[in-house]
């Protein structure tokens, strides 16, 4: 009964530890000839049809800035649900006098795999009682069949523009996976966290 137990408690660390979001980044690029200056203000823009699913990356990409010292506003927060108007943007960079517009892009992608059946094999006992002795102990054997397990992996696409000129240069770009997740705000989270950790990395991020 305490083996069980045992067993039990290390399949729920097991699954605690697999329920973190892990975000990579897999491909960054940096304009060379970018020279950084001071950021005070940052507008983040998630390119999301789903106005919920929008707003909780915004919202994160947001904290994650401002945990780090930085003011920075989702667009959500801002502009009505829907297509931007690129003029009302543009006036609001200016009158806020925003430094850095950080716009997102995600797309999901699904790997199917076959995971092959297994069994857990014991030696049989040199004598098994008859038939059934040596059913009963086919029965007991621990059987997993095959299945088909669903791997998905949501790819962030981001863009970073300086607000200092017109139209806005590219400065910074990249793109990150995540793996391991269960809701989307730990998603969010997991990828807000890997952005800001590279663009301060990149010397993007100066105060």
């Amino acid at each position: 009964m305490k083996r069980m137990l045992r067993m039990a408690t290390l399949l729920l660390v097991a699954l605690g530890a697999t329920a973190c979001a892990t975000t990579t980044m897999v491909q960054v690029w940096r304009d060379p000839n970018y020279k950084p200056t001071p950021v005070k203000s940052v507008l983040v823009i998630a390119i999301i049809p789903q106005t919920a699913y929008q707003h909780t990356y915004e919202q994160a990409v947001a904290q994650a800035f401002r945990t780090q010292g930085f003011q920075a506003s989702p667009s959500s927060d801002v502009f009505p649900p829907g297509q931007l108007d690129r003029e009302k943007v543009v006036a609001y960079v200016k009158a806020q006098q925003v430094d850095l517009v950080v716009a997102m892009h995600l797309s999901r992608q699904t790997d199917v795999q076959y995971v092959s059946p297994t069994m857990q094999y014991a030696p049989p006992p040199l004598y098994y009682g008859g038939w059934y002795g040596y059913y009963g102990y086919g029965y007991r054997t621990v059987y997993s069949p095959g299945y088909y397990a669903e791997n998905i992996t949501v790819v962030a696409e981001t863009n970073v523009y300086s607000a200092h000129a017109e139209p806005e240069p590219l400065v910074w770009s990249g793109s990150s996976s995540t793996f391991n997740f269960s809701r989307a705000s730990d998603t969010a989270s997991s990828v807000a966290s890997a952005l800001v950790t590279d663009l301060a990395k990149a010397g993007i991020l100066v105060k």
